[in-house]
């Protein structure tokens, strides 16, 4: 009953993650900061999940296939994030600029 409870505990707050990580990728303005809550969020999203997931199942082989899961998870999240900015960055994407507010209110 403990276990179960924990275990949703974990997953509810990878589904935080989760729902946060959306909301910043549909907020943010350009691709260098949608990298930020898309990679970040995202992560620990899924290491929350998968933590709630191994707490759910015990002791189990399922647990060391929810480790290994857990690392490339890990380590492809950072990468795949470092190779989409440094593509972008070799683009010569813009970044994205605050508008200056004139007097009457409006964006130049």
């Amino acid at each position: 009953m403990a276990r179960d409870i924990v275990a949703g505990v974990f997953c509810c707050i990878g589904t935080l993650f989760f729902i946060l990580g959306t909301t910043g990728l549909l907020r943010m303005p350009d691709l260098f900061t949608r990298l930020h809550p898309s990679t970040k969020c995202d992560t620990l999203g899924a290491c929350s999940v998968i933590l709630g997931m191994a707490v759910h199942n015990g002791w189990s082989w399922d647990l060391l296939k929810l480790v290994f899961i857990a690392c490339f998870l890990l380590l492809s999240s950072a990468t795949c994030g470092h190779a989409i900015g440094r593509s972008a960055l070799r683009r010569n994407i813009p970044y994205w600029k605050k508008k200056e507010v004139t007097e009457d209110g409006h964006g130049a």
